[in-house]
């Protein structure tokens, strides 16, 4: 009999590096609980390489981490169904997915940069942007099966690029990431569940001047709130410790 697992992921209060993970778990209708840290109640000592993401799997009385944003949402795809079994679509997938590992400056850059050195870091960035684009548009153009990375359906290294892009448009809501990624991201939005995950997730505001998470009920939570405690993450809605 299958050993019943617990998931539980921890993250801080960004839009970012847990990101992929929180996607393909709700693709995928994976149950799994969400914890935010941040301030004073962040202890390095807590985590396998003093950082966050991490998952947290319980089963049987004992607790694994697993550490390292790679790991979490390779680890979440196979549960989803979304991670190839065939070798070489496996190692296709995950070419595409660390092409947007290399893209990981947007996530600092809409979650934490502020004011001159958020300006400067953009600059850099969306300069350097249109090549990675030209190469995930061709890749992209290889697949004859569906309208993903994946062929028909979507695989790991979809909800990857996802991310970054749609952290993207966070940063300049009118940026133009070209037909065939344009028509692409539109058919990732309509997956079903992906779409009520974006649907209901805090909103990412401020950025470039006080970034932060406002969830549905107005709560704004930013790591410049010296917080001592963690609060949960459920159905989009946070919940701070008594």
């Amino acid at each position: 009999m299958a050993r019943a697992l617990k998931h539980t992921v921890e993250y801080l209060p960004f839009q970012a590096m847990a990101e992929t993970t929180r996607m393909i778990f709700a693709h995928g209708r994976v149950p799994h609980e969400n914890l935010v840290v941040w301030g004073r109640a962040f202890r390095r000592e807590a985590y396998p390489f003093g950082k966050v993401p991490c998952l947290h799997v319980a089963a049987d009385g004992a607790t694994t981490t697993v550490a390292q944003s790679g790991a979490i949402a390779r680890y979440a795809a196979k549960l989803a169904g979304v991670y190839p079994s065939d070798a070489l679509a496996c190692a296709r997938g995950d070419a595409v997915f660390e092409l947007a590992q290399e893209l990981c400056t947007i996530n600092p850059l809409v979650n934490c940069y502020v004011g001159g050195e958020h300006e400067r870091i953009k600059r850099w960035y969306l300069e350097r942007l249109p090549e990675a684009l030209g190469q995930l548009a061709r890749q992209l153009a290889l697949e004859e099966d569906g309208p993903f990375f994946g062929g028909e359906t979507p695989h790991h290294g979809d909800f990857n690029v996802y991310h970054h892009l749609n952290n993207v448009r966070e940063l300049d809501g009118d940026y133009d990431v070209g037909a065939a990624l344009g028509d692409w991201m539109a058919a990732m939005e309509a997956l079903p569940d992906l779409r009520a995950y974006l649907d209901r997730r805090p909103t990412l505001v401020g950025v470039g001047d006080d970034p932060g998470l406002v969830d549905r009920a107005g709560t704004f939570v930013t790591q410049r709130n010296p917080y001592d405690k963690r609060c949960a993450l459920a159905d989009g809605l946070f919940t701070f410790e008594a």
